[in-house]
């Protein structure tokens, strides 16, 4: 096994869950209750990855109160259908398990609302796979950066050090907040937002969750 980390972090949408299907229904609806034309399939992928009140602002130029009433749109139809059209990707349940096996603590770190990451996680029945979960509060209005988070579930997670911890992502949201955090990042490529920067700055890339059971266990054991 690859010993060298302590912790593995994962982000949720497009790395630890697919749930692309779910939140781009809640959008859809969002827009069509705000009376606006849904924007091209090529933006709408942006919105995976930052806080969806963001997201309304920046890749559909919609004004802060138009993104506040746009997200309370989203929210609701989210929590009520879209958010059970999700599905953990492939095989990892089994890596995550693996890893615990090891020592290995498991966190995840989300922008995605906590309580919506930790209801799929007991959906799914994987919560007993991760010992920390944190996400955007609805208390702080989307404010916490990907780094802050990625603090907290250290935090959580008893103080790890950043330089013995890696985040698996899909984002530049991810690789940011990873390096800012001081943790090395493994570009999730199966997941929604990977450019040339996050392959650059990654320690590894994983094209689907095999490649990321290889890394962690070159030798298959």
């Amino acid at each position: 096994m690859n010993v060298q980390y302590k912790a593995v972090l994962l982000d949720f949408d497009g790395t630890l869950v697919d749930t692309s299907e779910g939140i781009f229904h809640s959008i859809a609806v969002a827009f069509q209750k705000m009376g606006m034309p849904l924007p091209s399939e090529q933006t709408l992928r942006h919105f995976m990855g930052p806080p969806i009140s963001y997201s309304f602002q920046t890749f559909a130029g919609m004004s802060v109160q138009q993104s506040e009433q746009a997200t309370r749109f989203f929210r609701d139809d989210y929590e009520k259908d879209g958010v059970y059209r999700s599905k953990p990707y492939d095989r990892l349940p089994e890596l995550l398990r693996r890893l615990r096996a090891e020592g290995v603590k498991i966190g995840v770190a989300t922008l995605k609302p906590e309580k919506m990451a930790k209801l799929l996680l007991s959906r799914f029945e994987i919560s007993d796979l991760v010992d920390a979960c944190v996400g955007s509060r609805s208390d702080e209005m989307d404010s916490a950066t990907k780094a802050q988070i990625i603090g907290r579930v250290l935090e959580q997670l008893g103080g790890i050090p950043g330089q013995d911890a890696v985040l698996i992502g899909d984002t530049k949201y991810d690789r940011e907040g990873a390096e800012q955090a001081g943790l090395a990042f493994i570009a999730a490529a199966y997941g929604y937002g990977i450019g040339p920067e996050e392959e650059a700055a990654s320690v590894f890339v994983a094209q689907d969750t095999d490649a990321l059971t290889t890394f962690f266990f070159p030798d298959g054991a």
